[in-house]
């Protein structure tokens, strides 16, 4: 009997070192239910608890994580007790959970989690502190006593809750923290200290200025841009005499903050006697605008157009260059020198400064950059550019707000001409014509006409028109107006009604505001409007309901009795009904590889589906029907993300549907690949690329996957790109 015992104990322990024995229970059902509740974003209380405790750590995992997504603040008790699961991972997992709860009531076990002897239940109470609402104290610990690894995640909590923190406190930190010796915390210190902006802050950051570590130079130019004082715009200027230190891609990156940082700073020069010489920090800008590297060139332009944005010229140097500073002439034809140039990005760039600086007098380059051009993103620059600058700009922005054209352009150019970019920026146009240069639009019939030609926006097929639009007539309370935004609302329909509805909210917010006092019109109108706000609560889309809710406070047009609660309108939300045109819900899974085909190259994805599976069924349903072949990356943010997806190439575009985020504590380091969203919730096919580590898209955005090759090929992506995707076998 014994020997059999023996054998029986042998063959368990072997299967279980095989992993043959069959799963615990019904796991994968189990698996899948949770799966789908999380989808819904409802789950039944009794039922999640119950999984919270059950027998199998891979069930209460699964349901730690997505009880957190879903958000339901009654589990925060059940959650509290998973602290104490024998599991360290769950365990940790339940702190992050905790953390995107963001309920304050989480806040003592979190804090006390970081005095925890294991580093994994340290660090994952890191990142929860640094989405809760908290006095920053724990972090601030941390953040000066930690090691390396634990001191960089406080710090990327901290600046989430600078705000909240004393003042005091958190300057005796950063002092400490820059004194530490690991340039992975001190970049991380002068990110934080860009919200502290304290005259005693200047002394201790502008050494760093000329820093040898990129990412550290980086950053403390951008923290000095914050800094608006003298010493701040000399410590950038000093830091450019140290730029042949660096190599490859680090002297654009360094380029490109300090670029900035004296867009910012620069106006600190003009008009002061005793200031820096603007002719210096114009030379720095000229001498970068003609890098090679288009995403430097384009730069420093806009910092061109940042520096003068508050120093107009006078009128009569628009028609006598000569009248103008030395400086600003050599900017304008540095400006003027890039018109040409083969990149969209530096052209409307060129665009913008040129217009900036040289005012009334770009009217003849503005005008002629609209001829010929392809662009979306150079005409909508140009169109901007000539509602601010142009002596009479109202024909051009009236023509291309139009949608029916002379034929006289030719078919060639209605693409282009339709581009609902475009057409935005004119209508952005006439509405900053309407609103910032009365004097040309002094004659009624003339003003008249063209808050018409503005109003017909909101009539527009194209939903991104009529949202932006309705945004826009906020800024011209009248009756009129308003009883537009109300129609709008209510024949809003199909999938971009929300949208359309957002842009009523935001126009309507604008136009009825309690403390501007704007509002002169009758009562009955106003009772519509409130009307309308009580709906926008029953809306099945969260954004609606709390954007709504902000309206509602702001106008003060209802009753406090009748503004619901954040909370309640959250948890009043009706389940989520997954579009049939998604695939099914899915467990985590092994995905495949990915390539992205470009002009410029390829590069590879590895998709992770552990941490978000749902995600990567859908980018990867996306690709088997073709969705991404030839599509652009519309938006490139010099060192910070290239981002493409859009079928509208605009950004408003995606698949018909949105998919549930899935956060999680994997950090967008660079190269990573994120989901692009408006809210949680919100993403679609829109998809980017961190082109540099950025710690506050950490757990607010969907991490599902990793250029593992190639990122030299995404640091030279432009806008307009072209590139499709191919699952790799």
């Amino acid at each position: 009997m014994s020997r059999i015992l023996g054998c029986l104990i042998i063959a368990f322990t072997l299967a279980i070192l095989a992993g043959c024995l069959p799963e615990s229970g019904d796991r994968s059902q189990k698996l899948e239910a949770i799966a789908s509740w999380q989808d819904q974003r409802l789950a039944p209380l009794d039922s999640l608890s119950a999984m919270l405790a059950d027998g199998d750590a891979h069930v209460r995992l699964a349901s730690v994580r997505a009880s957190g997504l879903i958000g339901r603040d009654d589990i925060l008790p059940r959650m509290l007790v998973a602290l104490a699961d024998p599991s360290v991972t769950i365990r940790a997992e339940a702190l992050w959970s905790l953390g995107i709860l963001g309920s304050a009531d989480a806040v003592p076990a979190l804090e006390n989690a970081t005095g925890d002897p294991r580093p994994k239940i340290r660090m994952a109470a890191l990142a929860g502190l640094a989405h809760v609402p908290n006095d920053g104290q724990a972090l601030m610990k941390v953040a000066v006593l930690g090691d390396e690894a634990e001191a960089a995640l406080a710090w990327d909590g901290l600046r989430n809750m600078a705000e909240r923190t004393d003042t005091g406190s958190i300057l005796t930190a950063i002092q400490a923290g820059l004194t530490r010796p690991e340039a992975d915390v001190r970049w991380r210190v002068l990110r934080c200290g860009e919200l502290v902006a304290d005259s005693t802050m200047t002394g201790l950051v502008v050494p760093f200025a000329r820093a040898p570590e990129a990412q550290v130079r980086v950053h403390a130019y951008r923290c000095l841009a914050h800094l608006e004082y003298a010493a701040s715009l000399t410590a950038v200027l000093q830091g450019f005499e140290s730029h042949d230190g660096f190599r490859g891609r680090n002297i654009s990156r360094v380029t490109i903050a300090g670029c900035r940082a004296l867009g910012s700073l620069g106006g600190l020069s003009l008009g002061k006697e005793d200031s820096v010489d603007p002719g210096k920090i114009a030379a720095v800008l000229i001498t970068a605008a003609g890098s090679p590297d288009p995403h430097v060139s384009e730069t420093a332009l806009a910092a061109m157009a940042k520096m003068v944005a508050d120093a107009p010229l006078p009128p009569e140097a628009a028609d006598q260059e000569s009248l103008l500073p030395v400086w600003r002439i050599r900017m304008a034809r540095s400006a003027r020198s890039h018109l040409d140039r083969p990149h969209p990005g530096t052209r409307a760039a060129a665009l913008a400064a040129l217009a900036a600086v040289r005012g009334s007098g770009s009217a003849k380059d503005l005008t002629g950059a609209l001829e010929g051009e392809s662009s979306p993103r150079v005409l909508a620059a140009d169109l901007k550019a000539i509602s601010r600058h142009h002596p009479d700009p109202a024909p051009l922005l009236v023509h291309y707000a139009e949608i029916d054209f002379p034929t006289d352009f030719g078919e060639s150019a209605r693409p282009v001409l339709h581009n609902a970019m475009v057409r935005e920026a004119a209508y952005e146009g006439l509405a900053h014509l309407l609103k910032e240069r009365k004097e040309l639009v002094a004659n009624s019939s003339t003003g008249a006409r063209l808050e018409s030609h503005l109003y017909a926006g909101l009539d527009d097929d194209d939903f991104v028109i009529a949202a932006s639009t309705a945004n826009l007539v906020g800024d011209f309370p009248c009756c009129g107006s308003l009883s537009a935004l109300i129609r709008l609302w209510d024949r809003a329909a199909g999938p971009d009604r929300f949208e359309l509805r957002r842009g009523v909210l935001a126009g309507l917010t604008k136009m009825l505001d309690a403390e501007k006092g704007t509002w002169q019109g009758p009562d009955s109108l106003k009772t519509q409007a409130a009307n309308l706000l009580r709906r926008s609560f029953d809306s099945t889309d969260i954004r609606i309901r709390l954007e709504g809710r902000k309206a509602a406070l702001a106008t003060g047009i209802l009753p406090d009795n009748l503004i619901p609660t954040e909370g309640s309108l959250k948890a009043t939300l009706p389940v989520v009904v997954r579009d049939p045109k998604q695939p099914p819900v899915a467990v985590p899974f092994d995905a495949p590889r990915v390539k992205c085909i470009t002009p410029r190259g390829e590069f590879v994805i590895e998709l992770d589906g552990q941490i978000a599976p749902n995600t990567c069924a859908v980018f990867l349903d996306l690709i088997n029907k073709g969705f991404y072949a030839d599509l652009t990356f519309h938006r490139v943010v010099p060192d910070f993300v290239a981002q493409g997806g859009d079928p509208r190439g605009d950004g408003w575009g995606g698949p018909g549907y949105t998919i549930r985020s899935e956060w999680s504590r994997a950090r967008y380091k660079r190269a990573a690949v994120g989901i692009a969203h408006d809210g949680k919730d919100t993403g679609g096919s829109q998809f980017f690329i961190t082109l540099s580590e950025q710690p506050h898209l950490n757990g607010r955005y969907t991490i599902f996957g990793e250029v593992t090759k190639g990122m030299d090929i995404v640091d030279a992506i432009e806008v307009g790109d072209r590139f499709h995707l191919e699952i790799m076998p």
